[in-house]
């Protein structure tokens, strides 16, 4: 409703009051050449994303182009509706819109909501600070939101959504193995160019084979996994039990730490798994105490991890303990004391972002000091900055007016781009952009340290 009042008011008024007040008096008459006009106006590419401003003139240079005829001004508002249809008929859905949607599902309820939230608004401030830069090619940037409550069903259900509304050029910001998992076990993508641009996940199932849709911005689990096993076996510890989530997620980080401990000589003395959709980690613990291991790896999200950790340490635990990224420093601080976290290992696969060691990392800070004052710092938010920006990127080589066809294309061959001395690189054949990985640790006070 909105573009169409601003088209009558911008557009349809003067042009009306033109052609009868300064066409007409002269004899002219574009009742059929007015559609030519129009249809040669907007095909020549002469008209594009926020066309309003200079419409107006260039069908002036048209009409005053064409040759006298006799017919009676009768044919008037034919002439008027002919060169408004020819237009609009011609104009592509794009070159309307001065704006480029870019569709972002997110857990914003239930147990991850301030992971969700933290990817949202890391988009947000990115995208922020792009349209008051101008946007792209004039183009504001318009994030649009839908809460998944970190399900598949509620991702499903938005990524149909998206796929249904022709505004949507990319996707950005998806989150969890077994949701992402689901849209391509449903093919919902099949047949449509549209990308998914930074996953939160790093399973293998999501990388390979190669997914066309999907451009990797993070390091996998696999490479978290080999950098922790790298880590304590250069420290002497060669028992490594692992507790993991009931879940594709959770197998393929099991699997991972086999790969890593049979490459350094370690071995894996427990597997012991929980629910996906609990936090009673009971049984699990006592297999992890049973087998005596000098190293506990969780491949878990924060609520279990939390519950895991206190029932350890109650229990008399000594083992080095580590998450990897799924896990949240904030967030088990929730449900566990800075003294029993102390210690406590995470492999992180994006910048630290609590100090300006890169300048994305300042950056980022600059603009959430600027855009959300007064909101925590956080590897989430950080994530989708990183994923918005590397989305900016492609938008801005693809082409003046983008489309899922040309942002497709343009992440194709967008080569490495260096996001603030994180590199990332794409290709038609590689489409995991990074496998930066760093280790971090919860200190005395319960922040992360490195």
């Amino acid at each position: 409703m909105a573009l169409a009042t601003q088209f009558i008011r911008r557009i349809l008024g003067p042009l009306v009051g033109y052609i009868k007040g300064d066409v007409l008096s002269q004899g002219r008459s574009p009742v059929l050449t007015s559609i030519r006009s129009g249809v040669l106006a907007s095909a020549s590419g002469r008209i594009h994303g926020p066309i309003f401003g200079n419409l107006r003139s260039q069908i002036r240079i048209k009409i005053r182009s064409l040759t006298p005829s006799q017919v009676p001004s009768r044919h008037a508002s034919a002439t008027i509706i002919g060169l408004i249809l020819g237009l609009l008929t011609a104009l592509p859905a794009q070159c309307v819109n001065s704006e480029i949607f870019i569709g972002q599902s997110a857990p914003l309820s239930g147990g991850l909501a301030n992971t969700g939230n933290g990817l949202i608004l890391g988009t947000r401030i990115a995208f922020d600070q792009v349209n008051a830069e101008g946007g792209i090619n004039g183009h504001k940037l318009v994030q649009v939101v839908k809460d998944d409550a970190n399900t598949a069903e509620g991702m499903t259900k938005n990524t149909k959504a998206f796929l249904a509304d022709p505004r949507i050029v990319a996707i950005t910001g998806y989150y969890g193995t077994d949701n992402v998992a689901e849209q391509f076990k449903q093919s919902l993508f099949d047949g449509s160019p549209l990308a998914i641009v930074g996953v939160s996940s790093g399973a293998r199932l999501l990388r390979e084979p190669l997914i066309p849709t999907l451009f990797h911005i993070r390091a996998s689990y696999a490479e978290e996994i080999d950098a922790i096993v790298r880590h304590v076996t250069g420290l002497g510890s060669k028992r490594i039990a692992v507790f993991y989530e009931d879940s594709p997620f959770g197998d393929a980080g099991m699997r991972a730490v086999e790969d890593a401990a049979k490459r350094r000589k370690a071995v894996v003395v427990a597997r012991a798994s929980y629910d996906e959709r609990s936090t009673d980690v009971k049984n699990a613990l006592s297999d992890v105490i049973a087998s005596q291991p000098e190293t506990v790896i969780m491949i878990a999200t924060s609520a279990p991890a939390a519950a895991f950790i206190k029932g350890y340490k109650a229990a008399g635990g000594h083992a080095y303990l580590f998450g990897i990224s799924t896990v949240s420093s904030a967030e088990l601080a929730k449900d566990a004391s800075p003294a029993i976290l102390q210690g406590l290992g995470i492999s992180q696969v994006l910048p630290f972002p609590f100090s300006a060691t890169l300048p994305v990392v300042s950056e980022y800070q600059a603009q959430m000091s600027k855009y959300a004052k007064g909101t925590p710092y956080s590897y989430s938010s950080m994530e989708g900055f990183i994923n918005a920006k590397v989305l900016v990127a492609a938008l801005k080589k693809a082409g003046r007016v983008p489309t899922r066809e040309s942002v497709r294309q343009a992440l194709d061959n967008l080569g490495e781009v260096n996001v603030g001395g994180y590199p990332v690189t794409f290709s038609a054949s590689s489409h995991v952009g990074s496998r930066f990985v760093d280790l971090t640790v919860v200190g005395r006070n319960g922040s992360l340290l490195r």
